[in-house]
């Protein structure tokens, strides 16, 4: 049985051997506290990084949990580096797209602009949004007891979003655009593990200049099936596919 995750970046480059008493404080021994931990259980801590610490709790109140390492390793990367670049949607359904995709394992999340997003992020909004985000990454990476914490980035328009494709496939990542009007289903391509972008678009689709463009930059639109998934759906179901035709998932 999996245990239960905590988040401390701070371990980064420490060692850690048996025996040794690990302290957490702050939001998550309070979160613990929560969840009712207690004396003898046992929880990983882990630090965003793939370093997992296992240690057997000796003290928890809602200010602080100390504990003892009785296990740490440092978990190899993900056979395949996923990033999602999610069009913003109302109604939460960009927040949902982005727990379901974090659970499955992708580990880069792009929040994109595009010319029919009905929501619109800018100044202070944006900073608020991108926020959100990486709090809701945060959480799925925990409940899905993952050791590496998914990186939400700044929101892009569809130009940047452009320009970043097109660095990235001069790299060898694959760039996949989810659009109706492909010809070619994900579950049929040929990946062999390595990094790889996800593209969705908006409720009211991709528009015919946005996929032009993406597409010049190195994208290659796919389908996903035969019937057209909701915004927030499709993200999860690439993820997936890809995740199982990558090797990653046996």
């Amino acid at each position: 049985m999996t245990l239960p995750v905590y988040l401390d970046e701070g371990l980064r480059g420490k060692a850690h051997h048996l025996g040794d008493t690990l302290v957490l404080e702050g939001d998550e021994a309070k979160h613990a506290h929560v969840k009712r931990t207690e004396i003898g259980e046992r929880i990983d801590v882990v630090d965003g990084g793939g370093l997992r610490v296992t240690v057997r709790v000796t003290q928890s109140s809602p200010s602080l949990l100390s504990g003892t390492v009785v296990e740490s390793v440092v978990e190899a990367e993900p056979v395949s580096r996923l990033t999602l670049v999610q069009a913003l949607a109302k109604g939460g359904r960009d927040e949902s797209a982005i727990e379901s995709a974090v659970e499955i394992g992708v580990l880069g999340i792009v929040p994109w602009q595009a010319d029919r997003s009905i929501v619109r992020w800018s100044g202070q909004k944006a900073d608020k949004g991108v926020a959100k985000w990486r709090q809701v990454a945060r959480a799925a990476m925990k409940q899905s007891r993952q050791a590496f914490l998914p990186k939400v980035s700044s929101v892009a328009t569809t130009k940047q979003l452009a320009e970043r494709v097109r660095e990235s496939t001069s790299s060898g990542t694959r760039i996949f655009i989810c659009h109706e009007s492909a010809e070619t289903g994900l579950a049929g391509v040929d990946v062999a593990g390595g990094p790889a972008w996800i593209i969705v678009g908006p409720e009211g689709g991709i528009s015919e200049a946005e996929l032009e463009l993406l597409v010049s930059a190195g994208g290659e639109p796919v389908v996903l099936g035969p019937s057209v998934l909701r915004s927030g759906t499709a993200g999860a179901v690439a993820a997936t596919v890809l995740q199982v035709r990558s090797g990653a998932w046996g």
